[in-house]
């Protein structure tokens, strides 16, 4: 009598991948009741003989679906996704003024890319790598290379901005996101375009790709500071 039971339950429970996916990825929220339902429903089946693959298989994806939605959501998402832009970005923006610093003589694609403002096609660039890395790369940098007033300006602009929008708007941690990246963005746009447009003399290109790629480099960090204090949960 044991067996036929202990038979009966192993035929009517959930796969045992189908449960591990649903209590790892599947809304927390409410994760035990979905799986709790998910179990009775699909023994009712088995019961009856209907079809139970394909009906197993698109209710894991949409509550795996649904519950990564949810996740992305969360503040904690947001929280680890900026610092591995910071990860990601402050290094990268350090080694470029290493190398802007230091340059010689470029190579001709180089240097009309400087002279256009288009630092995201250097990035890009396989040359600049090798010559950034082995030639002027972060052993020379240097804290006076970092200091840009209008960049630093820019930043203070970014804290008092960020202050009253928080403060009068209380808005999501992606809505915050979102104002703050437009704050990193601007420069660079407004420097593109001017760089573009105006198509300034040689000794003008570098105070503004300065303030294009430092503002970005001082107005991360606050953001990431911003996020962590004001967005506790």
């Amino acid at each position: 009598m044991l067996n036929i039971n202990s038979s009966e339950e192993h035929r009517t429970a959930l796969p045992k991948l189908a449960t591990w996916l649903l209590s790892r990825l599947a809304n927390p929220a409410y994760r035990d009741e979905l799986i709790g339902d998910m179990e009775e429903e699909y023994a009712e089946r088995q019961q009856a003989n209907q079809d139970t693959t394909n009906w197993l298989l698109r209710q894991t994806a949409l509550a795996i679906w649904d519950g990564q939605n949810a996740m992305v959501k969360t503040t904690g998402f947001v929280k680890v996704l900026s610092i591995v832009l910071c990860v990601l970005t402050l290094p990268t923006i350090a080694l470029f003024v290493g190398w802007l610093s230091n340059v010689d003589a470029p190579s001709e694609h180089l240097w009309q890319l400087l002279l256009a403002g288009e630092v995201h096609s250097i990035l890009f660039n396989s040359e600049y790598w090798r010559l950034a890395w082995n030639e002027s790369g972060i052993s020379h940098l240097e804290l006076a290379m970092f200091i840009n007033i209008p960049s630093i300006l820019w930043a203070m602009v970014f804290v008092g901005s960020t202050y009253l929008f928080l403060k009068k708007a209380n808005p999501s941690v992606w809505v915050f996101s979102a104002f703050a990246l437009a704050y990193m963005l601007l420069p660079y746009l407004f420097g593109y375009t001017v760089i573009s447009s105006l198509e300034p003399v040689a000794q003008t290109v570098g105070p503004i790709m300065a303030f294009m790629i430092l503002a970005p480099f001082f107005t991360l960090p606050l953001y990431v500071c911003f996020l962590f204090k004001w967005f506790s949960k």
